[in-house]
């Protein structure tokens, strides 16, 4: 992040805490937050910084970050998953971070930011790398090893876990398509049959066995199974939850394969629809564990850790209008997931595209510029009641340069100023370009 438009010499000491009430702030002080930026404490072209902005990641929020694009959002949120491996290692072990990553931006990761280093040391800080593992899909292992892209393992979908209506989304089939009956029909008589060990060979046996059907509606059915086959994604046996959702982890699960990839975006929508279901389901049930152990030993422990999901081009799998099978899962975590410990972080360049639950839900908004009508009356339907002005005008004042952003906070009832501070680690999200160094 270029430093040429702010003046970072002569920083306060202060420190303000994000994400908290006053009890908590109270009770806990700085402990189990993030370094997240610096106050903004004068317009113009070298605005000069303030007290330090920390950020809580000790209990379960609901974040949005938002921005156009260039101006730092998928920046912001890479700054977010580094501050949890800086973490003392007592929270970093009651916490897993998970992030969907759409683009094929976050393996950097796992690399010093080496290009930065004087500004770092200007923020009091300096680089090093981020301890993440990254998950590619089975059959795209060999393409990142061949290229010396890092990757620390593969992650697969049981085929089985994919429900008949899930394996239509897939396919973008619907009721109307005789492919969709045949498919919903194959995958439930198989599970009858065969229970929960079932891969798409077995299910391509079964649809070719449905005579009643015309031999093209099961060709074409066939068909996509095959290609389905070789995404190299959806075996016989899947990533286990609990190898995923690792206590003490960052995990990056690499999905941007399958960003454009004709016939192949659904991928993307069911592994988020899936994994998003799957902890869902245990987190509540841990959760009860948790309150147990509380009420008889006076502390808060289970076998699996709270989770911290990011996904980065949110309005994806959250779209305003339309449908994603991963919509309905990630709505429900924006309402009840903060009691069972899950914590959701979106970002997104087009928030008036973003489900409108999600807007209503988020206690914390980082945004960085703005300048479409629709996403800045999108955000504008916020309005909390503490903000002294429109949020327009406070999108007026923000510098033009990358890292600026406000950040409305409900806990603290406040609203912030901030430039976020540079990376520790190696941004791969700044634009292409032919020069060669």
């Amino acid at each position: 992040m270029d430093n040429r438009n702010a003046a970072t010499t002569s920083f306060q000491e202060e420190e303000s805490v994000i994400g908290r009430s006053l009890s908590e702030r109270e009770r806990y002080g700085k402990e189990g937050t993030g370094y997240l930026g610096r106050v903004v404490l004068s317009k113009g072209e070298r605005p000069v910084l303030g007290r330090k902005i920390l950020i809580d990641l000790a209990k379960p929020h609901m974040i949005l970050i938002c921005g156009k694009r260039g101006y730092g959002k998928s920046y912001t949120m890479a700054v977010l998953i580094e501050e949890f491996a800086r973490l003392p290692v007592a929270l970093q072990n009651r916490i897993a971070v998970i992030v969907i990553d759409t683009v094929g931006i976050f393996w950097s990761l796992k690399t010093p930011n080496k290009f930065e280093t004087n500004i770092l040391q200007e923020w009091g800080l300096k680089a090093e790398a981020t301890n993440a593992r990254v998950l590619v899909p089975q059959g795209l292992l060999t393409f990142y090893k061949d290229r010396g892209i890092p990757a620390d393992g593969t992650f697969t979908i049981k085929a089985s876990e994919l429900t008949g209506t899930e394996w239509m989304a897939l396919f973008k089939l619907t009721w109307k398509d005789p492919e969709g009956i045949l498919i919903h029909r194959a995958v439930e008589d198989l599970k009858e049959k065969l229970g929960t060990y079932f891969g798409i060979d077995e299910i391509i046996s079964a649809v070719e066995n449905y005579k009643e059907f015309d031999f093209n509606t099961r060709q074409a059915l066939v068909n996509r199974l095959k290609m389905a086959k070789s995404w190299g994604v959806i075996e016989k046996t899947g990533t286990k939850t609990k190898d995923i959702a690792r206590a003490g982890s960052i995990t990056i699960i690499d999905v941007s394969a399958y960003r454009q990839s004709i016939e192949m975006e659904g991928v993307r929508d069911v592994i988020v629809a899936l994994l998003g279901k799957r902890l869902f389901e245990e987190r509540m049930l841990y959760r009860k564990e948790e309150e147990a152990k509380l009420m008889t030993e006076n502390v808060r422990t289970s076998e699996m850790p709270l989770v911290w999901l990011f996904i980065d081009e949110a309005h994806i799998f959250m779209p305003k209008s339309g449908k994603n099978i991963a919509l309905s899962v990630l709505l429900e975590w924006a309402r009840v997931g903060r009691q069972p410990g899950l914590s959701l972080v979106l970002a997104t360049q087009m928030p008036e595209r973003l489900h409108t639950d999600f807007l209503s839900q988020c206690d914390i908004f980082i945004s960085h510029r703005l300048t479409a009508g629709p996403d800045i009356d999108a955000v504008g339907t916020l309005r909390p009641t503490y903000l002294y002005q429109s949020i327009e005008k406070y999108y007026a004042d923000i510098p033009t340069g990358k890292g600026f952003a406000i950040v409305l906070d409900d806990n603290s009832e406040k609203l912030w100023m901030i430039r976020v501070r540079p990376r520790l680690s190696w941004d791969a999200g700044t634009t292409a370009s032919a020069f060669r160094k």
